[in-house]
């Protein structure tokens, strides 16, 4: 075994994704090491693994929630960060890193396959060229290898004719900047109305204190004023209102954030009335 050999270490969930990946690796001419291959006919397991992972210079690590809690996982892990072996560790399922991973860059096929293609085989020195061999090894983790193109009809108002335009399906959600602008808005609106209820107490407080105490210096019924004053307050009850309502809005647009990104994950299996529909509860969220 040789000091290029890649170990490739991952959960027993992600076993089918893990033996496709390593025998498209070794097809493009890389030195891949897996237990389910590398392993002979009697051969201790734990003996076989330890050897193998001492000789290997690359410790390439599968990513997903069932890997991260693995303990066999961990103690690869602990032992290739502990002798600098170099780290390409691949994301195939969103999961919560551990601390000593997080500050570390790995490939992500769950958002940008193409990219993390791109980016393994530059790091293992293989052509890019083969990436398109890869692809089709991301349906088993769910994953195909770039969001699909939708066909839409759109209509010139003037000549009246249809023009067939093809686009990304995610380019047809309401997209990230959209949202952090509308959560913006809210809270701009929030400002104003708390501005707005102070005005309204300020001159209420102002009236008041002229009411009861320079009376002697006014002409001023107080039968009809002091209920004016209160019908002054009774204006802060819509901004208030208006408060409430903004932030509940504000929630249900993070909510709608993280909805989004699952939504992105999985664009392909959407249709145009699924995206349009997401697009319209977030609509319904910005107004007030």
């Amino acid at each position: 075994m040789s000091a290029e050999t890649i170990f490739v270490s991952y959960s027993s969930d992600d076993r089918p994704f893990a033996l496709g990946l390593v025998k498209e690796l070794q097809s493009l001419g890389a030195n891949v090491w897996i237990d389910q291959l590398g392993i002979g006919l009697g051969e201790n397991w734990d003996n076989a693994i330890e050897e193998a992972l001492e000789k290997s210079g690359t410790f390439m690590l599968i990513l997903s929630p069932t890997s991260v809690e693995s303990q066999n996982v961990q103690d690869e892990v602990s032992i290739a960060i502990n002798t600098k072996k170099k780290l390409v560790p691949i994301l195939i399922k969103q999961c919560e890193l551990p601390m000593r991973l997080q500050r570390r860059q790995y490939a992500d096929l769950t958002n940008d396959p193409d990219k993390a293609i791109i980016d393994i085989l530059t790091f293992l020195g293989l052509k890019e060229k083969a990436s398109t061999s890869l692809n089709k090894i991301l349906e088993l983790i769910g994953v195909t290898e770039a969001p699909k193109k939708v066909v839409q009809k759109v209509t010139e108002e003037l000549t009246g004719k249809q023009i067939k335009q093809e686009v990304n399906a995610e380019d047809l959600l309401v997209s990230d900047p959209e949202i952090d602008r509308a959560i913006g808005m809210h809270k701009s609106g929030i400002k104003k109305n708390w501005q707005m209820i102070a005005a309204v107490g300020l001159i209420s407080l102002v009236l008041m204190s002229v009411l009861f105490f320079k009376t002697d210096f006014l002409t001023i019924d107080l039968n009809l004023a002091i209920p004016a004053c209160l019908a002054l307050n009774l204006l802060s009850i819509k901004p208030y209102s208006g408060i409430k309502k903004r932030i509940r809005n504000i929630d249900l647009i993070e909510l709608l954030k993280l909805k989004r990104e699952r939504l992105t994950r999985v664009i392909n299996t959407m249709d145009t009335t699924e995206i349009e529909k997401f697009n319209t509860e977030f609509y319904n969220y910005i107004t007030i």
